[in-house]
């Protein structure tokens, strides 16, 4: 009886380890998740400074490289103009369809290295923070794995018609799509991986 007793009692234990163990993991994996969902706004909102060809908050103006060339329109997008692919830069060119395909998966396939992806990221704080500040911190300030972004041009015709027209450097008021990744701060084959996108006007 007594062996019996003892055999319930250090399966209720291991019973209990297990599910400590697992609410633990999945607590850790949630709070990975948070922080690897915040570096991802925090490249959007690198890339809208990269767009504006300015410095990151509280970095002094001529302490970072914008781009030789800021973002106008198209110029420069996509892989010598080719639709469906990205600049080594990171400017993409979605189709040339008069209505753009917001489903494509052409800047994830980018952002990942995927197989037939043409072009190439820009990762985070490169046109915006010094060069020896361009990493991303997670909580007590170690650097988490560099997040990235692509930007897509997209054509506005305007007159409240919506995300229409040809992809034309002549395009009258131009949106951009950022697609950005990031990743939490576990070991890289358990890491959180959060991919955004958002939309962003020049205003012109």
């Amino acid at each position: 009886m007594s062996l019996l007793l003892l055999a319930v009692v250090m399966l209720l234990a291991t019973a209990g380890w297990q599910m400590g163990s697992q609410e633990e993991r999945m607590v850790g994996q949630q709070r990975d998740r948070a922080i690897a969902f915040e570096a991802a706004e925090a490249t959007l909102r690198d890339a809208e400074r990269d767009l504006l060809g300015s410095c990151a908050s509280g970095v002094v103006p001529g302490a970072c490289t914008p781009r030789p060339a800021l973002i106008n329109g198209e110029t420069g997008f996509g892989a010598a103009g080719a639709a469906n692919t990205c600049s080594n830069d990171g400017l993409c060119l979605g189709s040339t369809a008069e209505r753009p395909d917001f489903s494509s998966r052409m800047p994830i396939m980018v952002l990942t290295g995927a197989p037939g992806a043409v072009g190439l990221p820009v990762l985070y704080g490169t046109f915006t923070r010094p060069a020896g500040d361009q990493e991303i911190r997670g909580p007590g300030g170690a650097n988490l794995w560099r997040p990235r972004y692509v930007i897509e041009s997209l054509c506005y015709a305007g007159g409240g018609q919506g995300m229409t027209g040809s992809f034309v450097a002549s395009c009258p008021s131009p949106i951009y799509r950022i697609t950005a990744i990031a990743r939490g701060i576990r070991a890289t084959d358990e890491a959180s991986e959060v991919i955004l996108q958002s939309f962003f006007s020049l205003g012109n």
